[in-house]
């Protein structure tokens, strides 16, 4: 652009300069030779085509003195080229042929000459400039972006290990009572046990009968309250990531799409099969990629585990085996996860065909 910019304004200048010597109607033909001979350059972008047409017209004024005040036009083609020595040669010419012009037009000429080079200089100068200010603004919005998907990055991982330190400490606490606590009343109760069968007087046994069924009910309580928060604690979704940050074999894009919590059984049914699968394509396939969906519908939960990678021939007849047979024969772990999918009264699908897919659906009952 900054390039059309000047051309149109030598052509303009020496248009104008033309008008005030020959002002007649065969002054439009050096104006249109010049537009011709300049849009060709531009349009086939070669400097040789810009050498070639500045030539032409440069021989051209040699015959008809008086176009030379349009020849910068063209000169500004192949000023800063692997051609620009040439325009010398043809600031040569014209001082050769100075005899032919009238003063004015000479001085014009020349004037116009200086200034096609000196804008050409600028104009790649300002491009060179502008480029470079184009690429620090790229690499600068590229570091940008970078920046904040590192910050992001940071904060998910940061919500991951607060969620997960948080699960541990109420993991840690429920054993600590169901250790300490809990031990100390099962022995008070054993105690209270031994005094009422040792005491005869009737109102002394029925107050150990009552402080018994009050540690009773508080171990209770206790035990209930141990099992609900270590329920609590198990996280499908952290306990599936640590498993896919501890698995270094491949790259695992996981996928969970869980609204309402699972049964705290059905978690270590997931949680195992995922280990078992995850462990069958670490022994058995060559996958570059493999991808973990847990998925929950109205009216069942899905997990489906695929990978890239091809298995060997013998493990592909195990499986087939089972697909003709419905029963599963020894490797990879099948038995495992058939069990597991049956407890809890789901459907199981294999494939190895493009990888291996295990696709289970557990009722939601």
């Amino acid at each position: 652009m900054n390039e059309l910019l000047d051309k149109i304004l030598l052509f303009l200048s020496s248009m104008v300069i033309y008008l005030l010597q020959d002002y007649s109607l065969f002054a439009v033909i050096p104006a249109i030779l010049t537009i011709l001979l300049s849009c060709l350059s531009y349009y086939f972008e070669n400097s040789r085509m810009s050498l070639y047409g500045c030539i032409v017209y440069a021989a051209i004024c040699l015959f008809i003195p008086g176009y030379i005040i349009f020849l910068p036009v063209l000169l500004y083609d192949i000023v800063h080229s692997k051609y620009q020595a040439f325009s010398l040669i043809l600031i040569f010419v014209f001082i050769v042929n100075a005899k032919h012009y009238t003063i004015p037009t000479f001085l014009f000429a020349l004037l116009l000459m200086l200034t096609s080079i000196l804008l050409k200089l600028k104009t790649v100068k300002l491009n060179a400039l502008q480029t470079d200010y184009n690429e620090l603004r790229d690499t600068s919005s590229s570091y940008s972006q970078l920046l904040e998907d590192k910050n992001l990055s940071i904060l998910k991982n940061q919500d991951y290990e607060v969620n997960l330190a948080t699960l541990n400490e109420r993991n840690r606490i429920s054993k600590e009572i169901h250790d300490n606590i809990g031990h100390l009343l099962s022995r008070a109760i054993l105690q209270v046990g031994a005094l009422l069968t040792i005491t005869k007087e009737k109102p002394i046994h029925d107050e150990l009968s009552n402080l018994k069924n009050s540690l009773s009910l508080g171990m209770d309580d206790i035990r209930n309250s141990i099992h609900n928060m270590h329920d609590e604690s198990v996280d499908l979704y952290n306990q599936i990531e640590q498993i896919i940050k501890e698995f270094t074999f491949c790259k695992i894009d996981f996928e969970y799409d869980i609204i309402s919590p699972l049964p705290i059984a059905l978690r270590y049914c997931f949680i195992a099969i995922t280990k078992e699968a995850l462990a069958n394509i670490m022994k058995h396939s060559n996958a570059t990629r493999a991808n973990i969906i847990i998925r929950e519908h109205p009216a069942l939960y899905q997990l489906i585990i695929k990978d890239n990678g091809n298995i060997s021939d013998s493990m592909k007849f195990h499986i087939n085996q089972y697909l003709n047979t419905t029963e599963y024969r020894d490797g990879m772990g099948l038995r495992n996860i058939a069990d597991r999918v049956k407890g809890f009264k789901g459907n199981l699908n294999i494939s190895a065909n493009e990888g291996l897919q295990i696709f289970i659906t557990i009722p939601k009952t």
